[in-house]
């Protein structure tokens, strides 16, 4: 993939506004930090902003955490007139939040992410769904910037793609553990990262994922199955994407669907695949995306509706 003209977008002595999707994840925020980075040694002004009312203190252990703002917190929401958006192929509301009052009206925007949008957006973009995850895309950019990698860099950037391929299991895991191979010599600490990622849950999380076991139903002779995370637990602040891990973990699941209730009658429903359905598709039916094996939409339905309506699709492609 050509760089230059990813490049030149960075080039204008400009304020930078860098942001990712709401929900923002370790791949979103990882690359972000690194990102930000590349922007420190051309001298270049930027924010981090994102539109979550928090953010999710697992990642906190990466190097330059503090420098993320919350949207809903800024004192002086000023319009960017250039922006770059990781991790997510739309720069929807409905995806990046708030955030989006933040582009002036002619604002240049590029685009660095492994997912492939419906509709293209961005003025440049930066676009590879063969990619482990966005943060391994940030990391190609910062080389052929010529960015100096340090290890606190590397440190993040290899944070994104542990978390997004599931310590190297899913989304192009191959390309994954090639880039890391090179981020170690960087710097980063495997041990410490996969530690900090996947061997430290909060009582919130485990609470969560004890009350989300309570609804395991399995669909279509085991083949396919569906957790709940009701709004009163889904309130305590655990972190649900647990589940979803704990969901395929089932002998002969190829499928699995958990949804989170955000709100009274709102879900946010989280997909995983063995690769036997693509649920990227079913992600796409409903507003949503992703991956062939990871994906994830909304739904805006009671819960029995929203579940009729999800297996219905899954039984399409079994």
């Amino acid at each position: 993939m050509d760089y230059t003209e990813a490049i030149s977008f960075l080039e204008p002595d400009e304020p930078y506004l860098l942001s990712t999707h709401v929900n923002a994840d370790c791949d979103g925020i990882g690359g972000l930090l690194a990102l930000r980075e590349l922007l420190v040694q051309k001298k270049r002004v930027c924010r981090l902003v994102v539109s979550d009312e928090t953010l999710n203190p697992k990642f906190a252990f990466l190097p330059g955490f503090k420098h993320i703002e919350l949207y809903g917190a800024l004192g002086d929401p000023r319009p960017f007139s250039r922006a770059v958006f990781v991790d997510t192929p739309t720069l929807d509301q409905q995806r990046v939040g708030g955030v989006r009052r933040l582009l002036a009206k002619h604002a240049n925007t590029m685009i660095i992410d492994h997912h492939v949008a419906r509709k293209p957006e961005g003025d440049v973009r930066i676009v590879d769904s063969g990619a482990s995850s966005a943060s391994e895309l940030v990391y190609r950019l910062l080389l052929a910037a010529q960015t100096k990698i340090k290890p606190a860099t590397a440190t993040q950037i290899y944070a994104g793609i542990a978390f997004d391929t599931k310590l190297f299991r899913v989304s192009h895991p191959e390309r994954g553990l090639k880039v890391c191979g090179e981020l170690v010599d960087f710097g980063a600490d495997p041990e410490a990262i996969a530690d900090a990622l996947f061997a430290r849950e909060s009582h919130e999380t485990m609470v969560t994922l004890a009350a989300a076991l309570g609804t395991l139903v399995l669909h279509f002779d085991g083949r396919v199955n569906t957790m709940v995370v009701d709004h009163e637990t889904y309130r305590k602040g655990g972190d649900p994407d647990l589940v979803v891990d704990h969901a395929m973990a089932i002998d002969g699941v190829q499928a699995a669907m958990v949804l989170k209730e955000e709100a009274q009658g709102r879900f946010r429903v989280s997909l995983r695949s063995r690769g036997a359905v693509d649920v990227n598709r079913i992600a796409v039916a409903f507003g949503g995306g992703g991956h062939k094996r990871a994906s994830g939409c909304r739904i805006e339905k009671s819960l029995d509706e929203a579940q009729r309506l999800l297996l219905a699709e899954v039984e399409r492609q079994l």
